[in-house]
């Protein structure tokens, strides 16, 4: 991360255009973060992941923690504000956190060649002609497989955590963006990991990219 925000600076100050961006969005249990890791080792070192940072600058500028956001991301739907617990800050609303993650995806997408892995990133950031925006699909099945094998869950509970986890992001997004996550249109590409590993996604990535002047 110093080393791509060192890279973004210079090429701010000798005054070059804003490098591309990607944006993944996938549904839960899809493999976003190999596919990015992938992709940054396939596009060179001056390409960084971005994950966490969205948070981390979103809790700089609002003044929650990490913590708050995460716990009011996973908040089901039939609340009516996701800061309702945040009783001891009478100004917090969700449109205030709508508008920091806004500002926080532009922020990195404007500083360019990076990967933003969630987030709500395609439909929550502003329209700008640097991003590429890309979705993960897989049947249930698969997504249920992923997370038995990386949380040591049988299947009733790997179905129920693929399910909730998903509701709640969707629901998130939704709430903030007014758009919906699985809406095709909202994207360059959609790939269909179960029948894609991340080599062969970030190869087709690579060279959508390649054609439509993101990349050389």
């Amino acid at each position: 991360m110093a080393a791509w925000h060192r890279q973004a600076q210079a090429r701010k100050a000798q005054g070059e255009s804003e490098g591309p961006c990607i944006t993944i969005s996938r549904e839960f249990g899809c493999q976003a973060y190999p596919l990015a890791t992938e992709l940054a080792r396939r596009l060179g070192e001056s390409w960084s992941v971005i994950d966490r940072e969205i948070l981390e600058e979103v809790a700089r500028v609002s003044g929650f923690t990490i913590e708050k956001i995460e716990k009011s991301r996973d908040t089901p739907a039939v609340l009516k504000s996701i800061f309702a617990m945040f009783l001891d800050d009478s100004h917090a609303e969700e449109t205030q956190l709508s508008a920091h993650l806004r500002r926080a995806i532009c922020k990195f997408a404007t500083s360019g060649n990076c990967i933003i892995v969630g987030s709500g990133g395609a439909v929550t950031s502003p329209e700008m002609e640097n991003i590429f925006h890309l979705r993960l699909v897989a049947p249930l099945e698969f997504r249920v497989n992923k997370v038995m094998t990386s949380r040591g869950m049988d299947k009733v509970q790997a179905t129920d955590f693929v399910n909730l986890h998903q509701k709640q992001r969707d629901d998130f997004v939704t709430r903030l963006a007014g758009s919906r996550l699985d809406d095709p249109l909202n994207y360059h590409l959609v790939l269909n990991n179960s029948r894609l590993n991340p080599e062969q996604m970030a190869a087709i990535v690579v060279k959508g990219l390649q054609q439509l002047g993101f990349c050389d």
